[in-house]
């Protein structure tokens, strides 16, 4: 459920962001870094929102994936753990049975 309201704003801001940048048809001077272009409005709202929308899934995806990767790596080493803490408390055990006998 919570994905697909999540999807459904992401597509109602996509459908804002183009009702309003289809009414912008001035032509604007862009000036950028290697050059200057002219381009329309609307067309340079798009660009930057959807180069912004890419950029912010990209470093979310990066963090999801590292905070997965660390999960699986600290679960590999609780497991790890636990067997050699099982094998422990049975030796002891063990110990203590032959002990009282």
């Amino acid at each position: 459920m919570k994905l697909v309201i999540s999807i459904l704003l992401i597509i109602l801001i996509f459908a804002i962001s183009i009702t309003i940048g289809s009414a912008n048809n001035q032509i604007v001077t862009f000036n950028y870094l290697i050059a200057k272009t002219e381009v329309r409005l609307s067309v340079l709202l798009a660009i930057l929102f959807g180069s912004g929308f890419l950029v912010g899934w990209v470093l979310t995806g990066i963090y999801f994936l590292k905070s997965k990767f660390q999960h699986s790596s600290t679960k590999r080493k609780l497991n790890k753990l636990q067997k050699k803490y099982d094998e422990d408390i049975s030796n002891h055990q063990k110990m203590n049975l032959t002990n009282t006998n």
